[in-house]
């Protein structure tokens, strides 16, 4: 069963500074959740990154994004 991680992925900008950015990902556990946004990310061409943060969304998240199997999301 696909349910949606919130994972949160941290860039270095070029003059230094930290990025954070929070997706949305639909996968089987947070592993898969991972290696899916690591491999949209790798795909297009985006490097320099660091996966902080992957956890479940709570029921209530889940119902409001309805998000498909295999989809990530950018949050915010």
């Amino acid at each position: 069963m696909y349910w949606p991680f919130k994972t949160t992925a941290k860039f270095l900008t070029d003059d230094g500074r930290e990025l954070r950015l929070e997706y949305l990902v639909s996968a089987n556990n947070s592993v898969g959740a991972k290696y899916e946004l690591e491999r949209r990310l790798i795909g297009q061409e985006v490097f320099g990154y660091t996966i902080e943060k992957v956890e479940p969304a709570t029921k209530q998240e889940a119902a409001l994004f309805k998000l498909p199997a295999g989809c990530v999301q950018l949050l915010g």
